[in-house]
């Protein structure tokens, strides 16, 4: 099995958290292949990494960062995300021909769960597997694709690179990044669904492959609400596939404010966390401190406040109508496709 993470010094105590998770719950799988776009691990970090390869005697391999914006040819606008976001979209560059199959994994999830049925799922025709992401009909329309289009989140995805590199998906996505200016809604994400979707290349995981913080902070209703998306899944799916997930993904989410690694942190995973977190060469080192800017705090506090009805009624102007429509307003004012 073949897995790609990408991270920072910085957070690479919590891709180190995600690597032990997978070792730890993926003894059944005979040959594991971890390879890291490594965006500036300094060397103590890199050998903290290495040691809990060699501690389950998997395989490790650090992969030169890409030039992002020299790939595409332009400037590209990822707002409050790093640029760094883009390179699970050209994992061609960095990868050896001979891997032809690869899991993605974002460095802010656990596995709690072997992957050996997901490494040995069939694709069937199709390029990428990837769990919904909940999202509205307006993100849809941000990117020129159908509304009743399923929307798929990029934290965990397996991808056929041999359909890939045979196809030539590159270059679909820098024409489509150029298409936009370099200004994707929900950046690298926007890119992939705004490709493969038209052209039927994505197959829907469960939500247990990639569950959400929101999916805990909100639950069916909430995001109901909140979000208004454009359901892949039925109540009885998602509640049964957060319940027992295989894999937990740590996003933010304004209820929560804050992420496992913080100290004070409430997530119903926090547990699971520390007790990979305490398997690593970070288990020593004191959680991070909040040092979330104080406007955000007050927010997060007022939201948790007020009763939760009203709240997210709140969050869904926002979050359905107000930011999608902007973009949709930005891209007609500067002439940019819709």
């Amino acid at each position: 099995m073949n897995v790609v993470y990408s991270t920072s010094d910085l957070y690479s105590e919590i891709a180190a958290v995600s690597i032990v998770s997978l070792f730890d719950n993926c003894q059944d799988i005979s040959e594991i292949n971890v390879y890291i776009i490594d965006m500036g691990i300094s060397d103590r970090n890199k050998r903290r990494l290495e040691e809990l390869a060699d501690h389950y005697s998997r395989k490790l391999v650090f992969l030169k960062n890409l030039n992002i914006e020299e790939l595409a040819g332009m400037h590209i606008d990822v707002g409050r995300w790093h640029i760094s976001t883009f390179s699970r979209l050209f994992l061609i560059h960095v990868l050896p021909e001979s891997v032809k199959k690869v899991i993605y994994i974002d460095c802010d999830m656990i596995i709690c769960h072997s992957l050996k049925e997901l490494w040995e799922m069939d694709m069937g025709d199709t390029w990428v597997m990837s769990a919904d992401d909940c999202r509205g009909k307006l993100y849809r329309s941000n990117i020129g694709i159908p509304e009743d289009s399923i929307y798929t989140n990029n934290g965990l995805m397996v991808i056929d690179l041999d359909a890939w590199r045979k196809n030539n998906v590159e270059k679909m996505f820098i024409d489509f990044i150029r298409r936009y200016n370099g200004d994707i809604t929900y950046v690298d994400q926007g890119v992939l669904n705004g490709v493969f979707q038209p052209i039927k290349k994505v197959k829907l995981l469960p939500i247990s492959y990639n569950a959400q913080t929101a999916c805990y902070d909100l639950g069916y209703d909430g995001l109901q609400i909140c979000r208004n998306p454009v359901w892949a899944y039925t109540r009885e799916e998602f509640e049964t596939g957060i319940a027992d997930p295989i894999i937990v993904h740590f996003t933010t989410c304004f209820l929560s404010g804050t992420r496992p690694w913080i100290i004070g942190n409430q997530h119903p995973y926090r547990g699971e966390f520390i007790k990979y977190r305490n398997m690593t060469g970070w288990r020593d080192d004191p959680l991070w401190k909040d040092d979330t800017k104080f406007f955000k705090k007050i927010m997060t506090s007022i939201c948790n406040i007020l009763p939760k009805f009203l709240t997210f009624n709140i969050i869904r102007v926002f979050h359905v109508w107000v930011y999608p429509e902007i973009r949709i307003f930005k891209n007609a004012i500067l002439g940019k496709a819709r």
